[in-house]
């Protein structure tokens, strides 16, 4: 039954376990979509960020082409900032090459009078030079060493001879959709960076990281975009590591249900088995019982009698110790069954067998041999004197008078002994010798009426 108990414990769990992953996967599965959801809404805001910048420098470089030398307040470009709330700055300058221009662009203010750093105007440098080479194009580069490193710089020329730019700074956390509608989930994280290769990072975000058992447990989504072209080449990496927050409650309830019914109908089939099995042990013991003991007396039989005294012969085999057999039967019981009838008889039968028993330590064995006759197996015997006293302790108890429905009646005994080994080694020689030596002994005994 341990090995069923177990067995079904083990085979629960595994079934168990296949209705958590049929369910978890459902979850998962939405996960899944929701991912692709997040990551498309994102990916398109940033392109149209992307979009709006490149729009915005280039309606900055057209407008400060036609308003060269002339004064315009600035009000332009405070409706562009205005517009555009991810540029942060916007300037123009001459070739950076020349000392006195990067002093003039140092002195002078942006479009909405905040000075430019000396590392900014030195990146600026670097920039013009990316503008040049790469013959106009758009051309962008992440801003200094900023504890968020959110913001980048762009720059265009503005006439074809690549002496005269603009440039402008740009809030990379901007670039992200409104908080409401493009928050991470919990256990997500997004990276933006310039180019393909992550060495130059521009904007970092994500949220709480989920514990060791959920990472083992549930997978993690990651995927990884390439926007802007050549003018704005950025790679954003978007991950999301699923936890328990993500499974659906009504569906890991439904499976929690389904296991705990799985489990009762196995604790209501191993109880039913368990019964079957205790009815058929009972069964099979009762079968056994009948087998070897007899019906009337419940004393055992000749089988039994048999198997306990070859088992006691091999024990003693090799040992100095010995074993007597004693052989017993009834004088003059048959005018009992002649007289009385059979019933009496068979509760007289009963009466001797239970002063046998009280007469006899409990490890000796008394068998009924068949209708009068019965043997005793007596171990472990260290003289023969103890013997004498067992016969003379049987011959009192079963010659004392009956008293049944009135009747008084006393019956004999002639009791035969064999000892192990004096008399033989082998079962058919000490019955033989215990059966000759009760017939030596027998002798007619007195019935009263």
């Amino acid at each position: 039954m341990r090995l069923v108990y177990l067995t079904c414990t083990l085979l629960w769990l595994v079934m168990s376990a296949l209705i958590g992953m049929s369910f978890i996967s459902r979850s998962i599965l939405s996960a899944d979509q929701d991912f692709a959801v997040f990551s498309q809404h994102l990916l398109e805001h940033v392109g149209r960020k992307l979009q709006a910048n490149e729009v915005v420098l280039s309606s900055y470089a057209a407008y400060r082409d036609l308003a060269d030398g002339h004064r315009s307040g600035h009000a332009f470009e405070r409706r562009l900032l205005a517009d555009n709330p991810q540029v942060r700055q916007l300037f123009y300058f001459d070739d950076l090459s020349d000392p006195s221009n990067r002093d003039a662009l140092l002195r002078k203010g942006d479009a909405i009078g905040a000075p430019l750093s000396a590392g900014t105007v030195a990146m600026l440098r670097d920039l013009q030079q990316d503008v040049q080479y790469h013959q106009g194009q758009l051309t962008m580069r992440p801003l200094g060493p900023d504890p968020a490193r959110s913001s980048y710089l762009l720059a265009l020329p503005i006439d074809n001879h690549g002496q005269r730019f603009v440039g402008m700074v740009v809030s990379g956390a901007a670039l992200l959709p409104p908080v409401a509608a493009g928050s991470l989930p919990a256990g997500g994280e997004l990276r933006i960076w310039q180019g393909a290769q992550g060495n130059d990072w521009m904007l970092e975000r994500h949220t709480a990281s989920r514990s060791a058992l959920e990472g083992w447990l549930f997978p993690r989504f990651e995927s990884v975009y390439r926007l802007g072209g050549d003018a704005q080449p950025l790679t954003v990496r978007i991950s999301w590591q699923l936890g328990f927050s993500e499974m659906d409650p009504t569906e890991m309830s439904v499976a929690a249900c389904l296991s705990l019914a799985m489990l009762a109908l196995f604790c209501i089939g191993l109880r039913s088995y368990a019964r079957y099995r205790e009815g058929s042990l009972e069964r099979e013991m009762r079968l056994f019982y009948l087998a070897n003991h007899d019906r009337l007396t419940n004393l055992a039989n000749r089988n039994l009698f048999y198997d306990r005294l070859q088992h006691a012969i091999t024990r003693l085999h090799r040992s100095e110790r010995k074993l007597a057999l004693l052989f017993l039967d009834m004088d003059r019981f048959k005018p009992v069954n002649d007289t009385y009838g059979h019933a009496t008889g068979d509760r007289v039968l009963q009466m001797i067998a239970g002063r046998l028993r009280q007469e006899l330590r409990s490890q000796d064995t008394v068998a009924r041999l068949g209708g009068d006759e019965f043997a005793v197996l007596i171990e472990d015997v260290d003289a023969r004197q103890e013997i004498d006293l067992v016969i003379a302790r049987l011959k009192r108890a079963v010659e004392a008078p009956y008293e049944l429905d009135g009747h008084h009646i006393r019956l004999g005994v002639s009791i035969g002994v064999a000892y192990y080994p004096e008399d033989g080694l082998l079962i058919e020689e000490l019955l033989s010798v215990a059966d000759q030596n009760m017939y030596g002994e027998k002798s007619e005994p007195v019935m009263a009426l």
